[in-house]
């Protein structure tokens, strides 16, 4: 039997977990059923290893047996169960592997989930304000910070109850400039209200849904 000290891979390579963004943020539809992980078969496995899953420290899986048909290179797939992410915050993910031959063990580099049931906003977002004057024929907004703002939450207005247009925030709006959104004057004007009232609502990556904003008023000129 292979000693896994000596022929197992350093490292083992990490846990994939599909579902997750680069940085391990989980959306919140997919946290409604347990999360795939995905292990592969490291070439030192045998018949009659095991894999299994921890998750901030402590085994949340059976053992997975490693079987004949199972090849270095192969992917097995472990799940970690919803009820287990329940809590927002970041939690630690590896997977150990053992060698019942020689009672030796091993462990993957953590991987990072996070889970956000937050709505972006908190109990008020504020309304748009105009800048003065006209850009090209269009009207320019600025959207007020808000609680929870992150780079790619994405902004859907509303013009007199109408879809309006749609903008996901940049990095550098969390700090060095304003968000900006365009209305266009064609737009504007499809709507046939001298008086348009415009609100807007926030879905954060994870796809929480803010409140809708207090909404403003814009006067258009014939």
């Amino acid at each position: 039997m292979n000693d896994m000290n000596v022929k197992a891979p350093i490292p083992l390579p990490p846990a994939v977990v599909p579902v997750a963004y680069e940085d391990g943020l989980l959306k919140v539809a997919d946290l409604s059923a347990p999360i795939a992980v995905k292990v592969e078969v490291w070439p030192a496995a045998e018949t009659g290893y095991t894999v299994r899953l921890h998750l901030n420290g402590k085994p949340v899986t059976d053992e997975r047996v490693i079987t004949d048909d199972d090849k270095p290179g192969d992917i097995l797939t472990l799940h970690v169960a919803e009820n287990l992410l329940q809590d927002d915050g970041a939690y630690n993910l590896l997977y150990r592997i053992y060698s019942p031959f020689s009672d030796l063990e091993d462990f993957s580099p953590p991987v990072t989930l996070k889970v956000d049931r937050t709505p972006p906003g908190g109990p008020l977002l504020g309304p748009v304000f105009f800048a003065e004057g006209e850009f090209n024929g269009n009207t320019l907004a600025f959207v007020p910070g808000y609680a929870g703002i992150e780079a790619g939450d994405l902004i859907r207005t509303l013009c007199n109850g109408v879809a309006g247009p749609t903008h996901t925030v940049q990095a550098d709006e969390l700090t060095l400039r304003p968000i900006e959104i365009v209305f266009e004057k064609a737009f504007l004007q499809s709507l046939a209200a001298q008086y348009v009232d415009i609100d807007y609502t926030v879905t954060d990556r994870a796809g929480n849904e803010s409140i809708r904003s207090l909404p403003q008023t814009l006067t258009l000129v014939s």
